[in-house]
């Protein structure tokens, strides 16, 4: 029995793939080697992933993990932190010692100049006193009449049928209260008039010094000169006081007047 020969066209069929083969590493212009994937077909066409062997390129390099977000992460640029302000950095509370504004006498309990209706309270009997003076609080050393550093009060001391002169007692402003011995005034009969003019003191004027306490006394000197002792010594009736600071600039201590009319 003879055995059986493969046809011509059997052998062309199964020579002609290792032809392919062999020829195709000859070709000395290709960019690399013809790699075929595992995903290749069976007849040796290229499949989608051919296309990357035979590119060259490696899809792997633009791939999303390659410009993962995670890479410019806003972690990493991240405003807050560091950025953000604490209230305690930027804290405007202000208390007493730090602030013009808490360090000031009730704008409704003194005058702030001469002549203004809130420092003004009143007549001073004989055997009297005024109680209840506001605590008064000024900041600033004293920087000249009527710059703001300084509070004003005016007093009474009426000379009436009740009250006549000779003897019309003796009257008295003096500190009832000034924290650090900070605190001094000035008397004035009227305003605009010189400090301790017309007889409030010894010593008036712009060398007159200033006070802690001021005393007016109404002596009766007898019968004799009674005329002639009224005419010299003008009575107080009214006076204007200016307190005012001296030391210890940018405190906050505070002071008190205290009125008196004694017998």
């Amino acid at each position: 029995m003879n055995a059986a020969r493969p046809s011509a066209t059997l052998l062309t069929a199964l020579l002609l793939p290792l032809t392919f083969a062999c020829s195709g590493g000859e070709d000395p212009d290709d960019g690399g080697p013809n790699f075929t994937s595992v995903g290749g077909t069976m007849d040796g066409t290229a499949s989608a992933t051919d296309e990357v062997g035979e590119s060259g390129d490696m899809d792997m390099g633009t791939t999303t993990a390659g410009t993962d977000t995670m890479g410019t992460d806003t972690m990493g640029t991240d405003t807050t932190a560091g950025t953000t302000t604490d209230s305690s950095d930027t804290d405007t509370t202000t208390t007493a010692g730090t602030t013009g504004g808490d360090c000031m006498t009730p704008s409704d309990q003194a005058g702030s100049s001469c002549g203004q209706d809130s420092g003004v309270y009143g007549n001073v009997a004989i055997g009297e006193a005024i109680a209840g003076l506001p605590l008064g609080v000024i900041a600033d050393v004293d920087n000249g009449i009527g710059n703001g550093a300084e509070d004003w009060y005016r007093f009474d001391f009426g000379v009436t049928p009740q009250d006549p002169r000779p003897g019309a007692g003796t009257a008295t402003i003096s500190f009832a209260l000034n924290d650090g011995g900070d605190y001094r005034f000035e008397l004035y009969r009227d305003c605009g008039a010189q400090a301790y003019g017309q007889g409030l003191a010894a010593d008036f004027g712009t060398n007159a010094p200033p006070l802690e306490e001021w005393t007016f006394n109404d002596l009766d000197p007898g019968p004799n000169e009674q005329l002639e002792y009224m005419e010299m010594v003008l009575w107080p009736t009214s006076v204007w006081v200016r307190v005012f600071r001296v030391t210890n600039d940018g405190s906050c201590g505070q002071y008190q007047l205290e009125v008196t009319r004694s017998p």
